[in-house]
């Protein structure tokens, strides 16, 4: 009788540590899922704030004065995106291993 209890015991644990399993496996496909998205996210602004600079470089070009003001407005545009992606990173990371220790 002992022995068919341990039995039992020995696979509810071995269910659970699967179902655990699974979920770090599924925390780890997410995790690398919103990484892409963000890293997918930065290559886009940077190909943007590229593309604004080439058209304020024309403007100047052209005698536009506001140049030198939008340059530096579009700077400290990329300069915060970047900082706020790179937040988003290391909370997205800490959220990880919380999940994982869990």
């Amino acid at each position: 009788m002992e022995n068919k209890k341990n039995e039992q015991d020995r696979a509810s644990y071995n269910q659970l540590i699967i179902q655990k399993e699974d979920q770090m496996d599924e925390l780890t496909i997410e995790k690398r899922k919103i990484g892409e998205a963000i890293q997918t996210l930065e290559e886009d602004l940077h190909r943007g704030f590229q593309n604004v600079a080439m058209l304020n470089d024309e403007a100047a070009r052209f005698g536009n004065v506001e140049n030198n003001r939008l340059q530096r407005h579009d700077e400290e545009q990329s300069r915060i995106f970047r900082q706020l992606l790179q937040e988003s990173n290391e909370q997205i990371e800490i959220g990880y291993h919380v999940g994982r220790r869990k």
